[in-house]
């Protein structure tokens, strides 16, 4: 999965946190449920305007399905942001 988009923080950026995650999908044969977090700071960390460019591995054995994905900006005086959309995860 490929994320991009652009950030302007008045008191600079601390970190982007990403957390995608399911509600009540069924993992079937060889699936494996799976949910990510993790905190992004490279090429972001005190600036003030940044592009975020993330890759994301998905597993080949997660459940096809919708899943929620949540970006968190928080700058560095704590204050956050957050975006929240979903993405559908098929099987190729």
């Amino acid at each position: 999965m490929h994320a991009e988009f652009m950030i302007e923080a008045v008191f600079r950026i601390h970190n982007v946190t990403v957390d995608i995650h399911a509600h009540g999908l069924t993992s079937g044969a060889g699936e494996v449920e799976w949910d990510y977090e993790m905190a992004f700071e490279d090429g972001l960390h005190e600036e003030t305007e940044a592009e975020f460019h993330g890759h994301i591995d998905v597993p080949t054995t997660a459940p096809a399905g919708e899943y929620h994905a949540t970006f968190t900006v928080e700058d560095e005086k704590g204050n956050t942001f957050e975006y929240e959309t979903h993405i559908d995860v098929t099987v190729s």
